[in-house]
């Protein structure tokens, strides 16, 4: 006879994650694992300690963030609340190319994440992905973290910002300090490519490293060379690499930015990627839904600029008065070759400064550059940019708009898709609205609203594929034995953030459960620290 049950959570419409259409029924919980799913007897209900009516609504395993940002958020703010409240229950950290580990306690390594996330206490770096596991264990933390390996930290630790290939003995070193943290638990390794270091790297580097990865069955993510006039090289460029080196492959947000590019690449990208597929190889994309990305500021001067890092750069500016013409010229009109400008490809006033540290700088906070570059009297935006950049130290964050709506549908109607926010949590400033909107935007507005895809099919694209692709086996699906991580919510459910007000939180989310503990009620976080750091190894 099984013992009572901890919480019986019944009369819901509960989308597995499988895909299939919903069904009537209740899910039977005890301690962290789900017991029972279908029709639950009297018995069954009779002594649970906890039993919930859902009046309807739907229950579907909890939403796993397959692309953040959140390394540090998850150490500042524990229970993580912008993204339980949207029915979050796991985020994957360590992307892009950066992460604060290993050998955080070098200052390149840390410079490197402080241009992405702002200022950072050094004691939020760490030695090892188990020194990183440690920490989040000691105070606890709301949400399920699993993180990636940032490749910046591992060429920072052996070669710096080099603007060179690496060596055989140098990609040797790096692979060792990459099985270490593999070896530890860290769920895969990411590229940025698009940010020193990792831009330097070449193909015998990035594929040996891609080799390690697959011989421990994790996952490679790419932030790929270009999103712009040279996607398809750049997606050919890691799929060579996915080859290459037999990994499972993730390629980040997948999009096309500038008017000009619009309706021309989504298409064949797509197209590309399912004929890699037809042939072995194992790629798959992720997406957040909205028109704007979001980076560091320094992703709009060219690579040339911070090829020695950010220091070097500032000094060669307060030196060498004929830079600023060679810098502006190469910002504005992306001449350098193999880079393309995205000032030149969507316009000053399609950017916005979302995000800065520094004190002096906080009034242009959510103003277009134009716009800041009035406030401030500058008279160029270039100008105003750079001033920017020198006062701030390159860690100011931008909200870039330069994405089509016809071209997102496209990725997210894509049986290759998978969601993730592209979260950047800072302090201060005002975030990007996908931060704490994504998952009801996918689910409230695509699906439901939009009827883009199935509710069902969105639930899946949050849940079970995410799982499969990092090798999360025990969450993802509403099944006996799996863990009970779940979301409750009904057809209200709405992303009610806008790029004003960014931080407003969902509507519809009736109830999260991590591990079993019921994290959120009717929109209100309750207290308690019920996540784990997701190990594949224990």
């Amino acid at each position: 006879m099984v013992k009572p049950y901890d919480t019986v959570i019944e009369n819901v419409r509960i989308i597995d994650g499988a895909g299939s259409p919903w069904f009537n029924g209740a899910v039977g919980i005890i301690g962290r694992e789900i017991i029972k799913v279908g029709r639950l007897t009297a018995e069954d209900r009779r002594g649970a300690k906890c039993v919930i009516d859902g009046h309807g609504s739907y229950l579907s395993p909890g939403f796993i963030d397959s692309h953040t940002h959140d390394d540090i958020a998850v150490l500042h703010t524990p229970q993580h609340p912008s993204k339980l409240l949207q029915g979050v229950t796991t985020v994957i950290t360590g992307n892009c190319g950066f992460s604060n580990f290993p050998n955080g306690e070098n200052q390149q390594v840390q410079s490197h994440l402080k241009s992405l996330l702002g200022e950072i206490q050094p004691e939020k770096f760490f030695s090892n992905f188990t020194s990183y596991q440690k920490e989040l264990e000691k105070f606890g933390i709301g949400t399920n973290v699993g993180s990636l390996v940032g490749h910046g930290p591992l060429r920072i630790s052996v070669l710096g910002y080099e603007n060179r290939k690496a060596t055989k003995s140098e990609i040797d070193e790096m692979s060792t300090l990459l099985e270490e943290q593999l070896e530890a638990g860290a769920l895969g390794l990411s590229f940025g490519f698009l940010y020193p270091p990792g831009t330097f790297a070449g193909r015998e580097e990035l594929v040996f490293l891609a080799s390690v990865v697959s011989k421990y069955d994790r996952v490679l993510s790419a932030h790929v060379r270009s999103y712009e006039g040279e996607f398809l090289k750049s997606i050919t460029e890691f799929l060579d690499i996915l080859k290459a080196s037999g990994a499972k492959g993730l390629l980040s947000h997948m999009q096309v930015a500038g008017v000009r590019y619009w309706g021309t690449s989504i298409e064949a990208a797509l197209e590309l990627l399912e004929n890699a597929r037809t042939q072995g190889i194992d790629v798959i994309v992720d997406m957040y839904p909205y028109l704007a990305g979001s980076s560091t500021i320094l992703q709009l001067l060219p690579p040339s600029a911070l090829a020695d890092g950010f220091e070097k750069f500032e000094e060669k500016v307060k030196s060498d008065p004929t830079y600023f013409n060679i810098l502006k010229e190469l910002t504005e009109s992306g001449k350098e070759p193999g880079w393309e400008s995205k000032v030149a490809l969507i316009g000053w006033e399609n950017i916005i400064i979302n995000s800065v540290v520094n004190p002096k700088l906080v009034e242009i906070e959510g103003l277009r550059i134009p716009e800041g570059a009035k406030k401030l009297g500058i008279e160029s935006n270039f100008e105003f940019c750079l001033h920017v950049i020198l006062v701030d130290k390159g860690m100011s964050n931008v909200i870039m708009f330069q994405q089509s709506q016809k071209d997102q549908n496209m990725v997210f109607q894509s049986r290759l898709q998978i969601v993730g926010s592209d979260s950047i949590p800072r302090l201060g400033g005002k975030p990007h609205p996908r931060m704490y909107g994504t998952f009801p935007k996918v689910l409230g507005t695509m699906a439901m609203s939009e009827k883009l895809f199935t509710l069902e099919e969105a639930v899946r694209k949050g849940t079970s594929m995410t799982a499969q692709r990092f090798g999360i086996w025990d969450r993802g699906l509403i099944r006996p034995g799996m863990v009970a991580d779940l979301v409750l919510f009904s057809e209200n459910l709405n992303d009610t953030t806008s790029y004003e007000c960014p931080t407003s939180n969902p509507t519809g989310i009736v109830g999260v459960w991590v591990g079993g503990v019921r994290v959120v009620e009717n929109g209100i976080i309750k207290p308690g620290l019920s996540g784990v750091v997701i190990n594949p190894n224990k």
